[in-house]
């Protein structure tokens, strides 16, 4: 009996080797990534993201990972079946870095803004967007506390310049509007009434 050669005993290693994981792989799907997977390691996707980190033997995202947008954005994560598990890291491509909850593999739940401007915000997200209550914390100095929709203040709030002057009321869009109060750090007269687009509009009350 002639010893089987060099070449042939490392085929037949590697096929043993692969023959576990054979039953309990499905087929790639042809729409989420291209056939360039290399390795166990990184996928490339159709639309020009990829994922580096672990995948599970149906070519999921499972454990810890980092998926780079088309964008250039990165989401760093712990993944269960494709899917954010609990917090995650998102940095931006334009500087800004988000850490904070995850919903459906969207930006969503209690979470922190940095802006690449020093600004930041802390509160509430939905669809990438803030909403509900939160402060957002300005680098000159400014704060405001009160409530957002649709990724602006909307609602009643505390805005308070880097001035020192402080208005307290309605906003809309990011500028007060409605029923509000400007109190100025310089001693300046009280501005109490209505605002329309950021303009003191009449007065309710005036106190000296």
């Amino acid at each position: 009996m002639t010893k089987p050669s060099y070449l042939r005993w490392l085929l037949l290693c590697a096929l043993v080797s692969a023959l576990p994981g054979c039953a309990k792989r499905r087929a790639p799907n042809i729409d989420d990534f291209t056939w360039n997977t290399i390795g166990w390691e990184r996928l490339y996707y159709w639309d020009g993201s990829r994922y580096q980190g672990s995948f599970d033997r149906t070519f999921d995202r499972d454990g810890p990972g980092t998926y780079i947008y088309p964008n250039g954005d990165r989401l760093v994560a712990i993944f269960r079946d494709g899917m954010v598990v609990g917090r995650a890291t998102v940095l931006y491509a334009d500087g800004k870095k988000y850490v904070g909850e995850f919903r459906k593999n969207r930006l969503a739940g209690k979470g922190t803004l940095f802006y690449a401007n020093g600004d930041r915000f802390d509160g509430y997200f939905a669809n990438a967007r803030r909403v509900g209550r939160g402060i957002y914390t300005y680098a000159s100095g400014g704060q405001y506390t009160g409530e957002f929709n649709n990724d602006q203040m909307t609602g009643s709030g505390v805005l308070v310049y880097a001035t020192g002057d402080r208005y307290q009321g309605n906003f809309v869009d990011g500028k007060p509007n409605g029923l509000g109060r400007m109190t100025f750090a310089n001693g300046r007269t009280t501005l109490e009434g209505h605002w329309e687009d950021g303009e003191f509009a009449w007065p309710l009350r005036l106190r000296f």
